[in-house]
């Protein structure tokens, strides 16, 4: 819950992609890059 209150994601996303149900939209990804200083490729697994 605090992921989604300090991201301003909602917390039906984030569940959704915990379930593997969705996946985070582009600018969903930049929203958390942002939030945990990580690049978008880090995220996506694409570099370590």
């Amino acid at each position: 819950m605090t992921l989604a209150r300090e991201t301003g994601i909602s917390q039906s996303s984030i569940a959704r992609w915990e379930l593997e149900k969705a996946e985070p939209t582009a600018s969903a990804l930049i929203t958390l890059s942002k939030y945990f200083n990580e690049s978008v490729d880090y995220l996506l697994g694409l570099t370590e």
